[in-house]
């Protein structure tokens, strides 16, 4: 058996407050780790620091720019204990995105569309929910009861087998 780690963050960058303010929810962001000092998170978001426009397949590391900068982001981390294979076929996945990361978009269309209710999927274009929902899924994790592209921060929270272990300042987890 391994562990995996789940990540809801507020960042209170712009974009961040404006999703949190259209949400209402805590948390504007979703990340995974497959290590249990989550000091690298997969996600989709900014690939630039200073740039929100030029987003994707995001590898964030906690003693990097962006988290030295916002050092105030806020999180709540749940681990999820997964079989050898299930880790075995997540780990073949990111692997395979990482290697084409430059086929990976983030899905600024498909955003304000979800937010609207609408079911939309574009090839290789993620927000990060629906990126962490992906990854669950394919690699047969977790099911969720609903189209995984409609996925959204807040349904992360009390998923069967997700145990919170940690909530508060990101920067100040070990």
């Amino acid at each position: 058996m391994k562990k995996i780690y789940v990540l809801l963050m507020h960042t209170n960058t712009i974009p961040a407050k404006l999703i949190k303010m259209a949400t209402n929810y805590p948390y504007s962001h979703v990340g995974i780790s497959l290590e249990k000092n989550c000091n690298i998170i997969y996600s989709f978001g900014r690939k630039k620091f200073n740039s929100i426009l030029h987003a994707g397949f995001s590898i964030e590391y906690k003693n990097g720019r962006f988290f030295q900068k916002f050092n105030k982001t806020i999180c709540k981390i749940y681990e999820i204990e997964i079989t050898d294979k299930q880790y075995e076929e997540l780990e073949r996945i990111l692997t395979d995105i990482i290697i084409n990361r430059n086929h990976y978009k983030y899905d600024f269309i498909g955003i304000v569309l979800r937010f609207l209710g609408i079911p939309v999927t574009f090839k290789n274009r993620y927000v990060c929910s629906y990126f962490v929902a992906f990854l669950l899924e394919k690699a047969k994790i977790y099911h969720f009861k609903k189209r995984i592209s409609m996925v959204k921060p807040q349904d992360f929270e009390g998923l069967l087998g997700f145990r919170k272990i940690y909530a508060g300042r990101y920067a100040l987890y070990q």
